[in-house]
């Protein structure tokens, strides 16, 4: 067994559930992504090393769901430098969304600006198995058309407000 003299690397602090640090890589993005899937309105059917890295599903009406192709990356724009085809994604789950010429089509959560709305959505969605007002809100809003979440969220926001 070796041993490395290297030190590790921290991402700013966010105290966050079970996460202190905010994340530095990919790993990192995948971890918190599966903490938070349930307050983006996804079922995951599988994640997987090869693209697209994840497999999921969220409802889009009475007994429908639809697939969605997502790719993990730390910084969007990583989706072109590791030459993946646009077409074989429908989601990009981010800590930071830098991909200025990112295809419409292509709807990018980026974690690090929602993770404070975020974490007021868990906390309602910690104890309770039916839908709470965030959720109810969230499928209504995707069930109208609304693809993108960041769109979803300002619409709460507002909403609140």
């Amino acid at each position: 067994m070796t041993s490395s003299n290297r030190k590790r690397v921290f991402g700013d602090k966010v105290q966050f559930k079970s996460l202190s640090c905010a994340p530095v890589n990919e790993l990192g993005v995948v971890y918190l992504f599966g903490v938070l899937h349930e307050t983006f309105d996804f079922k995951i059917e599988s994640i997987q090393a090869g693209f697209p890295d994840c497999l999921a599903r969220r409802k889009i009406g009475p007994n429908r769901w639809e697939e969605v192709r997502i790719e993990f990356e730390y910084e969007s724009r990583s989706f072109v430098t590791h030459g993946h085809d646009p077409d074989g994604t429908d989601v990009i789950v981010c800590w930071r969304h830098n991909w200025a010429d990112c295809p419409e089509k292509i709807e990018v959560i980026e974690l690090s600006t929602l993770l404070n709305d975020a974490e007021q959505i868990d906390d309602q969605i910690k104890t309770q198995k039916k839908l709470n007002a965030w959720q109810a809100f969230c499928q209504k809003k995707r069930l109208e058309g609304v693809k993108s979440f960041a769109e979803i969220a300002k619409m709460y926001r507002s909403k609140k407000n």
